[in-house]
């Protein structure tokens, strides 16, 4: 995730936008920049690399700049990470910073392109530099109001010009706050940013537009009709303010996840023509030809892997087979194989070792990942990235759900061009998927019933997670998650697989979490081990009338087609595991022995 700072006040802006930005760092970031008005003109400084490196050059200019700027840390999404492509992003004198996606920013930019501007970046974000260019007429406000009637996607910006006296910052999909000064106000993506300079915050809401000059803020829809805005007084010390309010960094990652969801799916799916837009680097006729799917991962990521199974093999009529990176260099491919690495980073060692080793053997090859610019980019053909922005806790959340949404994408993709899924069967996959991020929001509304049935099971030595279809993938997930980080030895089973062996470690002191929202086959396995005394946590799907007859416990989730149930069951197990942990007073964010990113073998 990117951070927007701006400030516009008596002090000089330079030292102010720099400290800022510094408070956002928690949130990554691959580059940074500032503009600032400098003697009737906007003075630009940007690079990739860390914000302290900028900041003794900007220091070694002789620390231009008056009582207005903006500033940027980018998370790099449509573009390299690049000097030239970092934020700020100019247009005469016009400079914007933003966050969020721009899905039609082609269109725009072959038409801005038509009428005579020139590109020097690779970003979805300049053209709003340039549309706003466009139609400025020396009102800043209404210029870009204008600009952002022509823009499709989500977007939290801040724009600035030479000669207009006030800065405009607006939101659609992505946070944006305002902090109220005596004599002064400043724009940020987070409250972190701000609470050493104010502790009164005005958050914009979704279409808002606001104009700031040092002594007030004039909030509007995106009409230009004003509107009377709410001043907040925040209460949270720093560090806990770099949370979101959360106590740790994993739950706020947890909360995160249907905005993670949205930004994977941004601008990439087609209602309409029943189809996905993802550019994979492989012909159609390449598509057309595959007769195998190879995908390679390790932790968390396997898991995301296996969920594409038997989703391929539905989808599109292509077998799957899913290996532990760390398996794989023993492993040949076969003909016509498409290779698929796994990986949240894009830095993991033993899957790059993997995917190097693989492509010796030829064939197309496509990486998941959530890091632009990152190692496995230069090694495959094509990469879908997931766009869910940084993950501070160790433990993987968010970027889990949204390669699962990539996994989905990428099997309609390929269902369509193989002529497996029809347009309608498309669309309604699609359309479903588009209330996938408010499905997750309803589950993350039950924290309070999963936290106390957490609590009740705190104490257990073992747990069981059992499943069938698309969540067997899902318990070994949720098994993985409460080893992790609340150090309880869990395993993870298919269903049917209790009778070949696991039962026997079944006793009334196990408690068993069965995810129970893909049929009713796994109530049969429900009954073994409740006829063995074990506990029964079960997520079933809300109205189900049979669950609570065999199920000591039952979370009701939201119902929806088999595949989404999987993301909707990840989402509690989460919660379930972070709540268990918090019980037991863990550092949660920094589990014993573990890293967020494994770059050794």
């Amino acid at each position: 995730m990117c951070g927007i700072v701006a400030y516009i006040g008596d002090d000089k802006a330079g030292p102010i936008l720099f400290d800022t930005l510094k408070r956002l760092e928690y949130r990554g970031y691959d580059s940074a920049g500032v503009a600032v008005i400098s003697q009737g003109s906007v003075e630009v400084l940007k690079s990739s690399g860390r914000i302290v490196d900028l900041e003794k050059t900007y220091k070694s200019m002789g620390s231009p700049g008056e009582g207005m700027g903006i500033g940027h840390t980018r998370w790099a999404t449509h573009g390299r990470p690049s000097d030239i492509n970092a934020h700020p992003h100019t247009s005469g004198e016009i400079a914007i910073v933003h966050n969020g996606i721009i899905e039609n920013y082609l269109d725009l930019r072959e038409l801005l392109t038509e009428m005579g501007y020139e590109f020097q970046s690779e970003t979805d974000s300049e053209v709003l530099a340039h549309l706003i260019h466009f139609y400025y007429k020396g009102d800043l406000c209404a210029a870009t109001l204008k600009a952002l009637e022509k823009v499709e996607g989500s977007y939290a910006i801040a724009v600035m010009a030479a000669s207009s006296p006030y800065i405009v910052c607006a939101r659609y999909e992505s946070p944006l706050v305002i902090g109220k000064g005596s004599s002064s106000v400043f724009v940020a993506s987070d409250v972190p940013a701000l609470l050493p300079y104010t502790k009164d915050i005005i958050r914009l809401k979704d279409g808002n537009i606001a104009r700031i000059y040092a002594d007030r803020i004039e909030v509007m829809d995106c009409s230009g009709a004003p509107l009377e805005s709410e001043v907040e007084r925040i209460t949270w010390d720093t560090d806990a303010a770099e949370k979101g309010g959360y106590p740790h960094f994993m739950l706020k990652e947890i909360h995160e996840q249907p905005r993670a969801i949205r930004e994977t799916i941004a601008g990439r799916i087609s209602e309409i023509d029943g189809d996905v837009r993802l550019s994979l680097g492989i012909s159609e006729e390449e598509i057309m030809s595959l007769e195998r799917v190879t995908i390679i991962a390790c932790g968390t990521s396997y898991h995301a892997g296996m969920l594409a199974r038997n989703l391929f093999v539905r989808a599109a009529g292509l077998p799957v087979d899913v290996e532990v990176a760390s398996e794989f260099l023993s492993l040949q491919l076969r003909p016509r194989t498409l290779l698929v690495g796994i990986t949240q980073s894009g830095e993991t060692a033993d899957t790059l070792l993997a995917l190097k080793k693989a492509k010796t053997c030829g064939g197309r090859s496509l990486a998941i990942t959530n890091v632009v610019g990152s190692t496995v980019t230069e090694l495959v053909d094509g990469t879908i990235f997931t766009r869910c922005g940084p993950e501070i806790g160790v433990a993987a959340t968010k970027t889990f759900t949204s390669q699962m949404v990539a996994v989905i994408l990428l099997a309609i993709r390929l269902g369509r061009a193989r002529g497996h899924l029809t347009p309608d069967q498309a669309r309604k996959m699609l359309i479903e998927l588009t209330k996938l991020p408010g499905l997750v929001q309803r589950v993350l509304e039950k924290r309070e019933e999963i936290r106390k049935i957490a609590e009740m099971f705190a104490g257990a030595s073992c747990y069981f997670f059992i499943g069938r279809d698309y969540l067997y993938p899902i318990s070994l997930e949720g098994a993985l998650k409460m080893k992790e980080i609340a150090y309880i030895p869990s395993e993870g089973y298919a269903g049917g697989e209790l009778k070949h062996g696991p039962l026997a470690l079944i006793t009334e002191k196990t408690p068993v979490v069965a995810l129970a929202t893909c049929g009713k086959k796994i109530q049969s396995n429900i009954k073994e081990v409740r006829a063995r005394g074990a506990e029964v946590i079960a997520l079933a799907t809300e109205g189900d009338p049979d669950i609570a007859k065999v199920a000591s416990k039952v979370i009701e989730l939201p119902e929806t087609r088999p595949i989404y149930s999987a993301v909707l069951c990840t989402v509690a197990v989460q919660l379930l595991a972070y709540y268990t942990a918090n019980k037991l007073g863990l550092p949660i964010d920094k589990p014993r022995n573990l890293a967020k990113c494994v770059t050794v073998e």
